[in-house]
Parts: structure tokens; C-alpha cells; sequence
């Protein structure tokens, strides 16, 4: 080394020891840690033990005892536990804030222990206030709570109603969505796509009252969650169906064809066999008196309306939605029968073959019709009585009816009057009972006025079921002291 300074010996130990320190590591920190092993004394580093005992995890006598063991003395110790210290999150001390848990001053300190500059703490002061959310302010401009700004296509009315109104909030709208970075023209695009347009059922209404057009329909869909490939189909739903049981109708009273009535019904979903099935369901059919009546009078069962002459007739028949199988039968009783009265004044004149045949057609029951056409005519066949005799036996039994019910004639005067008049001696006395169960219940007759009323206007007879006839009008004046011939006239005036 002779004839080499010492600054560049120096300089040569230094480079000589660390291009060779490298090689020696390993066996200098095996002695390290077998040296530490030997004497476990090292203290945990000073700034894992602050934020220890600001967590509360580590006692803090202890943590200053190894502090001190640093060369960390107590204020210094203090100091980096403070700094440990940061408070809760900024997200959470905001809601704590806006729940009246924080005041103004201590969300600032968050601010502070969050490490953010003074110069930034007003801007975060504006953040206190939660923004309503884009749907909530777009749906508030549609329904008139927030003011429209000029962004609705329509306002909400603001005229006086009847109704309460949500009174108009102060806060700015335009301002509101800003606050969300949405610029006026993407604020319109969101109201624009906020809220429905009426239902595709109430536009078809509209549609075809006229108060709306066809595009105004498919506008309708393409602003609802209907697909736009549907927007001129669903125009075909403008029509109005008839229903299927109107459809049944139409044919069963001759509007529509059955072709035409099934066609109408499928258009509803109604196959072939239920439309048969409903028509069968659909008419009225005649009661049992006029089935009775109408068979007696030579209508059949079982036919078409094409069983009764085309006209009137059958189209009134159909049209009563009366079944096409009871066509014929209500057909048969369109005419008027005398009633059963009448029927037994002129049974001597027909005869009892005509007699019953008539009975029959009013509806009476063929046993009865044998017995009383039989009794009526006396087993004649109308040729041989004379038609005043049984008028004369009938005048007689009024006159004697009416002075018996009326105390004028007693028991025996009555009895010989009806022997007269052709009454069966057996029957004489049970006629006479009944007639003084009349004569005992008072009652009082109509006037003569009224029963001429009464066969002008045909109001019902209460005895017979029938309008008033000429004849038993006549017979009634008889029994109030009219003789016959005063009493015809009397109808006649």
C-alpha cells in the first residue's frame, strides 16, 4: 500500500467492503438472529402501538412503557395516538348528520380527521341535503309538484277543482336534475319517458268515438310496454264484438243465419258444438195450458218456424223468441174461444160432438169435456132442440137465482121454479144450499153502469177468466131486475 494515500486507502476499504458485504449477509443474520433470539427486548414499532391503544386493542401504560423504550417520550406518544384517532367514515358521518346525531361542527371535524383541507369543507357542506333521485323528480314535474320549466308537452292544470292540490314546490327543478350532471335537454328526455298513456283498451274507445286517430293509437303502444310490431293489429280490436249469446239470439229471432250467427260467435273463441250447445239453451218455450190448447186446435210439436205461414205470424213468433219447435203450437192459439158460459148456452144448437170439441180447444180436460158436453146437449147431436128453450131455461134459472139470492122467493118457489127450468130434482137441494151461502155473504153487485163498462172496454170477467161478453153482461141486468129485453137495450145505449 505504499506510495497510496489515506484518503484513497479509505476510499478502497469502503469499495472492498461492499462488493463483499453481499456474500456475508447470510452468515451476519444468522448471528442477528441468533443474537435475538437470545434477548427478546426489541418493542413493537411506536406507530402500530398508537393506533393500538387509539383502537383500544393495546393497554396504554404498557404501549408508553415501549415508547419510552424509542426514545418516544410521553407528549410525542400522546401526539401519534391523536393522529391514530381518524372518527367514522365520511358516507356514515353524513348520515349521522342528516338523522340529527351530528351537529354542523362535528361533521366538520370528520372532515378534518378525514385529512381534507379546510378549503373543501364548503363544498361538502352542500352535500348535508340528499337530492331527490331522476324518476322521483320526473314523475313530481308530470303530476304538478315541481314546476314543468317549459319540459312537459302538456302541464299539469293548475285551475281551481274541487279537489284539494298539492301546492307547488319552491325547489328548482332544473336545478334538482343538475345536481345529478343531467343538462335540460336530457332532463326532458327522462319526464318524456316517465308515466304511461292511457290503457290500448280506452285508446280503441277513443278511437272510435273519433276522438282520436289511428297513429294516436299506435303512438299509444309504442308509449306503453307493447311492442311496436303489434301497433296496427291491435287496431283490429277497435271492433266491437257481439257476444256470443247475442249472436245465438239474432239467429233464434231471425236476424242472422246460422251460418252467419256461428261465424260472429267463433270470432269470441266459440267452436261449432258450443255454439250449438248455447243456441239449444237460448228461446222460451209455451206453457202446459198452451201446449193443451194448441194441439187440441190441430198444432203439432217438434216443427220450424217454416210450420207457420210466412208473414207476421211467423216473424212475431220468432221474433217472442218462442223455440222453433213450438212454432206450430203458437200458431194454433191465435185466435179467441168463447168462454165455457157461452159454450153451454149454444151446446143444444151444436150438439155434443162440437159441444166437446169446442171444450177441448178452450183447454178442458177431455174427461170433463165428455161429461158436460153430454149434460149440456142431453146426449143430442143438434138436431132435434130448439135453441129458445134453452134460452128459456137459462132466463128462468137468472130470474129464479136472483130473487133467491135477494129473499124475494123462498125454498119452495125456488125449488118448483128450477124443476122448471130442467134441474134435476136430486140437484135441487144442493143448488139451494149454495145459493144461501151467497145470499148470506151481503155482497154488494155492480151497478148497472159499470157491468156496461165493463163488456164495452172488455175488462176480465173475475168468473170466467175472460173479457166480458154481451151475453153475460145481458144475464148480470137481468139479476140486478133488468127484464132481457130492457137489459139488451140498456148495453146497446
Amino acid at each position: 500500500m505504499a506510495g497510496i494515500t489515506l484518503p484513497y486507502q479509505l476510499f478502497l476499504s469502503f469499495a472492498l467492503g461492499e462488493a463483499a458485504a453481499p456474500a456475508i449477509v447470510p452468515f451476519a443474520q444468522s448471528l442477528q438472529n441468533d443474537a435475538w433470539a437470545a434477548h427478546t427486548v426489541k418493542p413493537p414499532d411506536v406507530y402500530t402501538l398508537a393506533e393500538g391503544v387509539a383502537q383500544g386493542q393495546v393497554d396504554e401504560g404498557t404501549a408508553r412503557g415501549w415508547a419510552h423504550q424509542q426514545g418516544i417520550s410521553d407528549d410525542a406518544f400522546t401526539a401519534l395516538v391523536s393522529i391514530a384517532n381518524t372518527g367514522m367514515p365520511l358516507g356514515l358521518a353524513f348520515d349521522a348528520f342528516r338523522r340529527g346525531n351530528l351537529s354542523d361542527g362535528q361533521l366538520r371535524t370528520q372532515f378534518n380527521r378525514a385529512g381534507i383541507e379546510p378549503q373543501w369543507w364548503d363544498a361538502l357542506d352542500a352535500l348535508k341535503a340528499e337530492r331527490l333521485d331522476l324518476g322521483a323528480i320526473a314523475t313530481a314535474v308530470h303530476r304538478g309538484i315541481m314546476a314543468d320549466d317549459g319540459l312537459l308537452v302538456t302541464p299539469a292544470p293548475t285551475g281551481p277543482g274541487n279537489i284539494a292540490r298539492i301546492p307547488v314546490s319552491t325547489l328548482d327543478t332544473l336545478g334538482e336534475f343538475a345536481s345529478h350532471g343531467i343538462d335540460p335537454e336530457r332532463a326532458r328526455v327522462l319526464i318524456a319517458d316517465t308515466g304511461l298513456p292511457l290503457s290500448l283498451g280506452e285508446m280503441l274507445q277513443l278511437y272510435n268515438r273519433g276522438e282520436v286517430t289511428a297513429d294516436d293509437v299506435r303512438l299509444s303502444v309504442a308509449e306503453g310496454n307493447i311492442r311496436n310490431e303489434y301497433m296496427d293489429v291491435a287496431l283490429a280490436l277497435s271492433r266491437r264484438l257481439l257476444t256470443p249469446h247475442e249472436y245465438a239470439e239474432a239467429e233464434l229471432r231471425g236476424i242472422m243465419t246460422t251460418a252467419q250467427a256461428q261465424a260472429g260467435a267463433a270470432l269470441s273463441g266459440l267452436n261449432a258444438a258450443d255454439y250449438a250447445t248455447l243456441f239449444a239453451n237460448l228461446g222460451r218455450p209455451l206453457t202446459a195450458h198452451q201446449i193443451v190448447t194448441g194441439e187440441a186446435r190441430g198444432g203439432t210439436y217438434g216443427g220450424d218456424y217454416t210450420d207457420v205461414p210466412a208473414g207476421p205470424f211467423r216473424d212475431a213468433i220468432r221474433r217472442s223468441a218462442i223455440r222453433p219447435e213450438y212454432a206450430s203450437l203458437a200458431y194454433a192459439n191465435r185466435y179467441t174461444y168463447p168462454s165455457g158460459f157461452q159454450i153451454k148456452a149454444e151446446a143444444p144448437t151444436l150438439g155434443q160432438a162440437q159441444t166437446k170439441e169446442l171444450l177441448l180447444e178452450v183447454g178442458w180436460s177431455p174427461k170433463w169435456a165428455d161429461v158436460f158436453s153430454a149434460q149440456w146437449t142431453g146426449g143430442s147431436t143438434g138436431t132435434a132442440t130448439d135453441p129458445h128453450l134453452a134460452k128459456a131455461q137459462t132466463q128462468l134459472w137468472t130470474t129464479t137465482h136472483r130473487g133467491y139470492v135477494t129473499s124475494r122467493i123462498d125454498d119452495a118457489e125456488a125449488t118448483q121454479a128450477l124443476q122448471v127450468a130442467g134441474v134435476q130434482a136430486s140437484a135441487i137441494p144442493d143448488v139451494l144450499t149454495i145459493w144461501q151461502a151467497e145470499r148470506a155473504l151481503d155482497r154488494k153487485p155492480l151497478s148497472a153502469a159499470q157491468v156496461k163498462k165493463a163488456w164495452a172496454e172488455q175488462v176480465t170477467n173475475p168468473d170466467t177468466g175472460a173479457p166480458w161478453t154481451r151475453d153475460e153482461a145481458v144475464a148480470y141486468l137481468i139479476e140486478l131486475g133488468y127484464s132481457a129485453s130492457d137489459a139488451a137495450t140498456f148495453i146497446e145505449l
